[in-house]
């Protein structure tokens, strides 16, 4: 306190200026009552089908399902049933319903997908090999099989 003394500072003037100081210390620490948004509810958009995890060589990709037969196969190649492990199917753009493919900018057609034990190797490929080269694959492969997946989840939103 000496030294402010020293500097001509009043101990009046100090506490004075502190008091000053305390809203604007609490308006910057307080937060804002956050206002709720909607959560987003990817059962709303994925009501009627299945989404199926894949793992390609290290890259995750999501397919979401409404074809009743595919449907049943995943749950066969789930329960150790089938051998048909890689999701066929038409591409699209976007990340599907319920942005269930997200990272990715793609999806499959969910009517459209079929479990393979074999496809022409032309639609092969990773997840991001696809997204490198989406256009190619949107319009001229069109389709997508990657051989190497392996089913790691299965989400039932029927």
């Amino acid at each position: 306190m000496a030294r402010i003394i020293k500097w001509g500072l009043s101990p009046k003037f100090i506490v004075a200026v502190l008091l000053a100081m305390v809203p604007l210390a609490i308006s910057c620490t307080a937060s804002p009552t956050p206002t709720p948004s909607p959560t987003p509810n990817p059962g709303d958009e994925l009501k009627g089908g299945v989404v199926a995890t894949f793992d390609v060589v290290g890259f995750n990709f999501r397919v979401f399902v409404t074809n009743p037969n595919t449907i049943e196969d995943l749950f066969r190649l789930q329960r150790g049933e089938s051998t048909a492990n890689i999701p066929n199917g038409s591409l699209r753009p976007g990340p599907g319903a319920g942005q269930h493919n997200l990272p990715w900018s793609w999806h499959l057609d969910p009517e459209d997908v079929h479990m393979a034990e074999f496809t022409i190797e032309l639609c092969d490929g990773t997840p991001a090999f696809v997204e490198e080269n989406l256009n190619h694959w949107l319009e001229t492969v069109g389709q997508y099989c990657p051989w190497s997946a392996m089913l790691m989840e299965l989400e039932d939103f029927r």
